[in-house]
């Protein structure tokens, strides 16, 4: 069972959803962001809206379809205004990872905390245990958010490759999903 067919699913304020067109220009924006471009690792350089567009009706429906990548958006549950990114990804039979970064005008609110709140639902209702996270040692602000919402760090710092490419410490992160808080 793929997660797009329990799309969208909220937690409080805000909601996960699929990315969409209108997205696009947001999700460029985004991602000029400094601690998105130290702390994201996302696997290209430079996301333009048009980049952006491509891929949502490229690797992020295929990865939709066939159940092995979902790139969603995070939202203002009101006003369905774009407040970052949320990624599921590495499925394997029992969990996946989460990744995800708010833009700089979105943090402060809480939005993290429950778009992964939101993931664990997500994930429980896929059909999944557990919610792995990696982040870099020295990004305090989303260790925070990982524990606030329910993760657990394990062990030290080792180094590990991330969906960038780059070979970075990072510290690994879990939720058990059948946990989640969401609504």
């Amino acid at each position: 069972m793929t997660v797009s067919a329990h799309l969208p699913i909220g937690a409080g304020d805000i909601v996960v959803r699929r990315l969409r067109h209108e997205d696009a220009e947001a999700f460029a924006l985004g991602t000029e962001d400094p601690a998105v471009r130290e702390y994201g690792h996302l696997p290209l350089s430079e996301y333009t809206p048009e980049i952006v567009r491509d891929q949502i009706d490229g690797v992020i429906a295929e990865g939709l379809a066939d159940g092995s990548l979902a790139v969603l958006a995070v939202a203002d549950r009101e006003s369905d205004r774009f407040l970052g990114s949320l990624v599921l990804f590495d499925f394997r039979q029992d969990r996946a990872e989460v990744g995800f970064w708010l833009a700089k005008e979105s943090r402060g609110r809480g939005a993290a905390a429950k778009a992964l709140d939101a993931a664990a639902a997500l994930a429980a209702k896929a059909g999944l245990d557990l919610l792995e996270a990696r982040t870099s040692p020295r990004n305090e602000a989303s260790r925070r958010v990982l524990e606030r919402a329910g993760f657990r760090q394990l062990g030290e710092a080792i180094e590990e490759r991330t969906p960038s490419g780059a070979v970075v410490p990072v510290l690994r992160f879990e939720r058990a999903v059948e946990a989640s808080r969401s609504s």
